[in-house]
């Protein structure tokens, strides 16, 4: 597995991406093999510090994706806009099949005790401050941080952590930069590293 994939809609999975993922359970969600290895930690950890965090979302089927998308299109037009005007809303938080992190079995979707979905919210809380601080010693990142969306091309979600391996975490979150910019500016320098596995 490639802990530092790209997933977007300009590098979408290949065909049958999902075949070739080992996963295991946490909480009822499937997430990629030691994805779920580093999460179970960061959970432990982190109920220990009495900080509760509820799974709102691990991988997602295609299938799964695509009704995500229809469903978010559908609010968006009920709210007053036409196809196209809804089509672009949506694909600032939410991708198509092919096109989602959540297909690989590497992203997290957190959010408070109860919660069933993600909300803006989550960025008061104390869950969110904990993972701001301690996510990257279990190999997780903030995906999509703030004033980062004209490189990730994805708006901002306090919710979403991406499993990359704690090497490559700590180096992207002790520079404030995202997986993209790591990858630009380290990938040469860390190349034998991520060869032989995070």
């Amino acid at each position: 597995m490639d802990y530092l994939i790209i997933v977007s809609r300009f590098e979408p999975l290949a065909e049958g991406f999902e075949n070739m993922i080992r996963f295991r359970s946490i909480r009822g969600k499937l997430f990629e093999y030691q994805t779920a290895d580093s999460l179970e930690r960061l959970l432990a950890q982190a109920e220990s510090d009495r900080c509760e965090l509820e799974l709102i979302s691990g991988y997602r089927s295609a299938d799964y994706q695509q009704l995500l998308w229809e469903k978010e299109l559908s609010k968006e037009m009920a709210a007053g806009l036409d196809y196209n005007a809804a089509k672009q809303k949506a694909a600032l938080t939410l991708a198509l099949p092919g096109e989602s992190e959540h297909q690989t079995g590497l992203a997290v979707d957190f959010g408070v005790q109860g919660d069933d979905d993600v909300s803006y919210d989550f960025i008061k809380s104390k869950q969110s401050v904990w993972l701001e601080r301690n996510a990257h010693k279990y190999g997780f990142i903030l995906r999509y941080p703030r004033m980062k969306e004209h490189i990730t091309g994805i708006a901002f979600e306090p919710w979403h952590y991406r499993y990359v391996g704690a090497e490559s975490a700590c180096i992207i979150k002790q520079n404030g930069i995202c997986l993209e910019e790591f990858l630009d500016f380290y990938q040469d320098k860390y190349l034998d590293s991520t060869n032989k596995g995070i």
